[in-house]
């Protein structure tokens, strides 16, 4: 009788130990009052695990017990964590397609060698580049790595066509005397494959906006139909930018079919 109160004695210690672990797996490895440390969520959950194995003895109603909760603990982690981190990368798709926007509309399409070049136009998108760096900046800490890789070699490489851009209007001054109806073909020929490629721009841009509407029609919480509302609000005003951008190129067309004729 004495061994078998030894045995109840050492078993209810065991499960007490336990249940105070699984207490401080529930309450505890937050990152500051909104964000959980899953690193070390899933660490305790390790040597929670390795608890179940090494302390014995422990009732089998106790084990049960500790073992349902113990992985109702884990599933509702795991499904938090993974809706994290789709919001976490929706949101960082969010910001790439901001930043490769902005990108874009530094690109120069008042062709130097076929139109006459407006420096002080190249000026400005030398600052709309320069912008489009500063806001990378400003949302890499919310970013995923690959997300960022992508914006910094697009901005790298519209930083090369500008270069390009200044050394080809060093030539085209130096080159004046070249077929001005051949420049003008030539230039018309790129413009209409910018203003194509606006086209399809567009579209897409009112495309995602459509899936913005959807998301926000089908969303399961307010806090992720606020966060939608807002990128579907940055996306509408970028549609605008797009339509303008696509209205600016149709009217150089125009200028450039006048000198032709």
């Amino acid at each position: 009788m004495k061994e078998r109160r030894g045995f109840d004695k050492e078993s209810e210690d065991n499960a007490s130990t336990i249940r105070t672990e699984l207490g401080l797996l529930s309450s505890g490895h937050w990152d500051g009052p909104l964000r959980r440390d899953y690193r070390a969520f899933w660490a305790h959950v390790r040597e929670i695990s390795d608890m179940f194995k090494t302390l014995k003895p422990l009732r089998r109603e106790d084990r049960e017990m500790l073992w349902q909760r113990f992985g109702s603990l884990c599933e509702d982690a795991k499904s938090k964590q993974g809706s994290e981190i789709e919001n976490r990368k929706f949101k960082s798709d969010q910001h790439r397609r901001y930043v490769l926007d902005e990108v874009e509309h530094s690109r120069p399409v008042s062709l130097f060698g076929f139109l006459s070049p407006d420096v002080e136009e190249m000026k400005g998108l030398g600052r709309l580049l320069r912008v489009a760096g500063q806001s990378l900046s400003r949302y890499k800490h919310e970013m995923f790595g690959e997300h960022k890789q992508e914006c910094f070699e697009a901005i790298q490489e519209m930083q090369r066509v500008h270069d390009a851009w200044w050394e080809e209007l060093r030539i085209y001054r130096d080159d004046r005397h070249q077929n001005f109806h051949a420049r003008i073909r030539a230039n018309l020929e790129k413009l209409h494959g910018m203003h194509s490629k606006a086209t399809e721009a567009l579209g897409r841009a009112r495309a995602h906006a459509d899936d913005l509407r959807d998301q926000i029609d089908s969303a399961r919480t307010d806090k992720f139909r606020d966060l939608a509302s807002g990128w579907l609000s940055e996306e509408e005003s970028r549609n605008s930018d797009i339509e303008a951008h696509t209205a600016r190129i149709e009217g150089w067309i125009d200028e450039e079919e006048d000198k032709l004729n």
